[in-house]
């Protein structure tokens, strides 16, 4: 697949909405160009074999930023019922799109491109947001957003931001951020405290199901029955 950043896109409303979707396609075109596999990431394997315990069959399952589609292209060949896909790089969706075409899947995903923190969410059973909460400055806005969209399980994986490794996580943003910008891509990230993200879980009425809190802390949360 030839895929190449559209450099006349229009700018999103979100500056930050921009860089990001400008750094994924230029990645994409980048992996593409060199004819890599679109494989899916050790962090992302490790939440799938958190999540494949919880039995996705049956399950409509949301995944924000979803990007080329690998974790949610597992989740469906595990059967979910139904899968939503949304992430701000067309390029990323292009990829996603033509991974769910190879595996004939592709009439039980809906993909788009699209912001997660200001996008309608219809309801799904799972959602899901891998590597994508450290993409966004504001990130009330964006729970504020996505954790209504969960009727049962909402999963996560962000930067620790606890302890030493909190401390490391925080000094290694910096140096990616401060090179980044030297090389002219000023897409930063960001490490926002999990204590924070937990609380608004709390507050929504969520209950803390699994969590591995590694390097990228994993949690696995789960709406309380009412």
């Amino acid at each position: 697949m030839d895929l190449k950043p559209d450099d006349d896109r229009p700018e999103c409303a979100c500056p930050a909405d921009s860089r990001i979707a400008r750094h994924f396609d230029a990645a994409v075109a980048k992996r593409c160009a060199k004819g890599q596999e679109h494989a899916v990431l050790p962090v992302s394997e490790h939440l799938l074999d958190a999540l494949l315990p919880l039995n996705p069959i049956g399950r409509t399952v949301l995944e924000l930023g979803c990007g080329r589609g690998g974790l949610l292209l597992r989740l469906v060949q595990a059967g979910a019922m139904r899968a939503t896909g949304i992430d701000l790089s067309p390029a990323s969706i292009a990829v996603a799109q033509n991974q769910f075409e190879q595996a004939q899947l592709s009439e039980r995903v809906h993909l788009s491109v699209g912001d997660a923190a200001l996008v309608p969410l219809e309801n799904h059973d799972w959602v899901v947001l891998d590597r994508v909460i450290c993409c966004y400055p504001d990130v009330e806005e964006l729970l504020a957003n996505t954790l209504p969209a969960a009727k049962g399980i909402y999963a996560f994986t962000v930067p620790n931001s606890r302890g030493w490794r909190g401390f490391l996580s925080r000094l290694i943003e910096w140096l990616e951020n401060g090179w980044n910008r030297l090389r002219g891509l000023p897409c930063p990230g960001y490490v926002h405290d999990i204590d924070l993200i937990e609380g608004r879980l709390r507050a929504a009425g969520f209950r803390l199901r699994h969590q591995d809190p590694g390097f990228w802390h994993l949690a696995i949360y789960e709406r309380v029955a009412t």
